[in-house]
């Protein structure tokens, strides 16, 4: 067993603690005989170099006994030191066999997951080979799928478009159709547009008082806003070739002329009209 810096400190302290208190001993007895002598007094003679032997004799007993004691604790720390010796060896001895189970184990673990790893393998290319299996008989279903579908589009495209053509037909029969009806009712419209203009324009020239001195020729542009019941709401002359008061006549005959005549169709009506008053024609 190691000594230690400490034990070592110990054992020098112990050592010079012994010689001192030899010392110390060897002039007490030193000085009790010098006080003996000097006294007068009766006295055993004891011989110095004999009480020096004698002391020494104890000391070495002493320093035996020391000796003996430190031998017993080295002893024991020796035994104490090869049994920890013993127990390290042991427990190196069963840390390399724990050690060599533990490599057998990974070996065997590395082959038990080599073994599984492998067995993983086989069953993934079976697997990818039923899918590869899986995909083509889907590829061809799907191509079949394909052409069924592609002749039912080009059969319904065909469908499709007679259709088309019969509706166009259809359709641009009804167009022209609806043209000539439309045609029709715009001339009837304008007709009657124009019949209710003429009454309108009528009705305002006989409302008309003629101003002293007018021309024959007189001939004025005239807007008039009706109400929907006839009712004039505004007028203005536009280009005339009359005077003002010529103007002034005019639009009071149209407020006199209010309300004015209606349509027979409602739907000619219209809320703003222009026509060109001309009383000559």
């Amino acid at each position: 067993m190691k000594i230690t810096r400490r034990s070592r400190q110990g054992w020098a302290w112990t050592q010079s603690i012994l010689v001192h208190l030899c010392v110390l001993a060897l002039l007490f007895i030193g000085f009790q005989g010098a006080i003996t002598h000097g006294s007068g007094r009766p006295h055993a003679v004891i011989h110095p170099v004999q009480a020096r032997v004698v002391n020494g004799a104890a000391i070495e007993k002493a320093w035996k006994g020391y000796a003996k004691r430190k031998a017993a604790r080295a002893l024991v720390q020796k035994k104490r030191a090869e049994k920890l010796a013993e127990e390290a060896a042991a427990a190196r001895a069963e840390k390399r066999i724990q050690e060599a189970k533990l490599q057998a184990l990974k070996a065997e673990q590395a082959h038990a997951l080599e073994m599984q790893q492998e067995a993983v393998a086989r069953l993934e290319a079976q697997k990818k080979a039923q899918e590869r299996a899986i995909r083509a008989m889907a590829a061809r279903q799907a191509a079949a799928r394909l052409a069924e579908q592609a002749a039912a589009h080009a059969l319904a495209r065909l469908r499709a478009a007679k259709k088309r053509e019969a509706r166009a037909a259809r359709a641009q029969a009804l167009a022209r159709l609806r043209a000539r009806q439309s045609a029709a009712a715009a001339l009837r419209r304008e007709s009657q547009l124009g019949a209710w203009v003429a009454a309108i324009r009528n009705r305002v020239e006989n409302a008309w008082i003629h101003p002293p001195g007018v021309n024959s020729s007189l001939s004025c542009s005239l807007s008039v806003t009706l109400a929907a019941g006839g009712d004039v709401l505004n007028a203005h002359v536009g280009h005339c070739n009359g005077g003002a008061p010529v103007r002034q006549s005019i639009l009071a005959a149209v407020f006199r002329a209010s309300p004015l005549p209606m349509p027979a169709d409602p739907a000619v009506f219209r809320s703003h009209i222009t026509f060109v008053f001309h009383p000559g024609s």
